[in-house]
């Protein structure tokens, strides 16, 4: 068992973490103060300068929001764990990045290759011969079909379904029971069944 500091007060992986046998020091959110869960709030985001040579679990749902947290705690000294629920089910010929986190009931698949610092919510599944970027969310219950490519920072819905063979671009969000069947241009929102863009954006839009 190792040490471990959640970046984000969220009961969720609070609990996933306490399931995976880690021993947690304290919680680091920039919104609560003194304990949650019986552990100690130690601090918010400016403490992130004295934490070195510890284990740093990064934990919020967005994207973007997750990939600022890194930039702030990346740096000599810290390590990101991969946190993997036992009841997952993860092919041996899977490639899992540096601190993803991955819930109870999902299911990656033979040969997939997901980032660093991705989540993987409850009962998603990705299937075989999937690329999954940097930093994107999975949602629960989203089905990524086999040879699907996706970048960088994308937020897939819960409940959608992404049909085989296709690519999604960076930085797209895709809407909750969506179903795609084409690929997806980045910096936008598609929506819908079958999905379809309904919003485009700047790749530097917060």
């Amino acid at each position: 068992m190792s040490n471990v500091i959640i970046v984000g007060a969220f009961h969720e992986i609070i609990e996933l973490v306490q399931s995976c046998d880690f021993i947690i020091e304290g919680l680091i959110d920039n919104n609560k103060s003194g304990s949650y869960l019986n552990y100690p709030i130690i601090g918010t985001d400016d403490l992130a300068h004295s934490l070195c040579n510890k284990e740093i679990i990064i934990t919020p749902d967005t994207p973007r929001i997750r990939k600022k947290l890194v930039k702030i705690y990346l740096k000599t000294g810290i390590a990101f764990p991969k946190i993997i629920s036992s009841y997952a089910i993860i092919s041996a010929s899977a490639t899992i990045g540096m601190g993803t986190i991955i819930q109870q009931g999902a299911n990656v698949s033979s040969f997939s290759l997901i980032g660093q610092f991705v989540k993987i919510n409850t009962n998603a599944n990705i299937m075989h011969d999937c690329i999954i970027g940097d930093y994107c969310t999975i949602a629960p219950n989203a089905v990524i079909l086999g040879n699907v490519n996706i970048g960088s920072e994308v937020y897939i819905g819960a409940n959608s379904t992404i049909l085989p063979n296709i690519q999604i671009g960076d930085n797209v969000i895709i809407g909750a029971g969506a179903v795609v069947t084409k690929s997806v241009k980045a910096n936008c929102v598609v929506m819908g069944v079958p999905a379809k863009t309904v919003r485009e954006f700047s790749g530097t839009e917060e």
